[in-house]
């Protein structure tokens, strides 16, 4: 049986068999120990990300379990200031969807397989547009009226639709398909909508946990590219930077930039999204930079 005396190095339980220490490090020659992270507080880690970036190699060391809750907060918040509070905004906006089946949207019926409506209707619900329009089978993404996501409702079939128009090149797809049947079912009308409206505001909850899962598996993916671009190449030279820490760098380093795009997009997209993503991005590399130039100097001052 072995332990650790607090070095790194590894003994046999009987500390005056020598001979049996010695067949152990001869086994775990060029075994390097490892410090199992240090805990951070929530808030601590946040000053940290956000002030300058010479303190960012204070989170190299942060354990596991601080960095998974930082990465679960951080996406929380996104999902919750990109989704959650602009639906409550256009719910309440609107008065809540009671009010907006029976007094917003005009009169719909599905009678036969098809969807009749009195109007053409198009309504923006936390970035996302409703359109409604009868006049067609299935709406015609060329015919919707600017750019976002739209999901559609026409006579027969019920679209969800991108659409991006410029002074270059318009462009729409159709991302997915499917007949007014699968949701609506003989005889529905607005008043069969507003009875049911618990499962909208339930819906609006799992969309901001469905966001959610998107922003962790965004970032984490943007990190991977992170470390492969800029730290992996570092680690040429810094001895002492493994794959994990270069990780959590390229995440923490990514907070201003989250929390900047996730507020531009809850203000109602103020500035360019490509603008503002590119800063960022930039503000990204130069906090990896920074934070690996300074590491190796100590190093080097070492």
């Amino acid at each position: 049986m072995v332990y650790y005396d607090g070095s790194n190095n590894k003994f046999n339980k009987d500390p005056e068999n020598n001979s049996d220490n010695d067949n152990i490090m001869n086994e775990y020659e060029g075994y390097e120990y490892r410090n199992p992270g240090k805990d951070y507080k929530l808030l601590e880690e946040l000053k940290i990300a956000f002030s300058i970036p010479s303190r960012l190699k204070e989170l190299m060391e942060v354990s596991k379990k601080c960095f998974v809750k930082y990465v679960i907060f951080v996406s929380l918040f996104a999902a919750i200031i990109i989704y959650l509070i602009p639906f409550i905004a256009n719910v309440a906006g609107f008065g809540g969807f009671r009010a907006l089946f029976l007094e917003k949207m005009p009169a719909f019926t599905y009678h036969n397989g098809e969807l009749s409506a009195e109007k053409k209707f198009d309504m923006m619900i936390s970035g996302y547009h409703i359109y409604i329009d009868t006049e067609q089978d299935s709406v015609d993404s060329s015919t919707l009226p600017s750019n976002g996501m739209y999901l559609c409702f026409g006579r027969k079939n019920m679209t969800f639709n991108y659409v991006e128009k410029s002074a270059v090149k318009d462009f729409s797809r159709v991302l997915y398909t499917a007949e007014n049947k699968s949701l609506f079912s003989e005889g529905m009308n607005n008043a069969t909508f507003a009875q049911a409206t618990g499962t909208f505001y339930v819906t609006g909850v799992f969309l901001t946990i469905l966001m959610a899962v998107i922003v962790v598996v965004k970032y984490l993916l943007l990190a991977f590219f992170y470390t492969a671009v800029m730290l992996i190449p570092y680690k040429l030279f810094i001895r002492n930077i493994y794959t994990d820490e270069a990780f959590k760098i390229s995440y923490y380093a990514q907070t201003i930039g989250i929390f900047i795009v996730s507020i531009n997009k809850a203000a109602g997209i103020l500035l360019p999204e490509l603008l503002v993503s590119i800063v960022g991005i930039f503000i990204t590399f130069r906090f990896i930079k920074y934070t690996l130039s300074y590491n190796g100097d100590k190093e080097d001052g070492d």
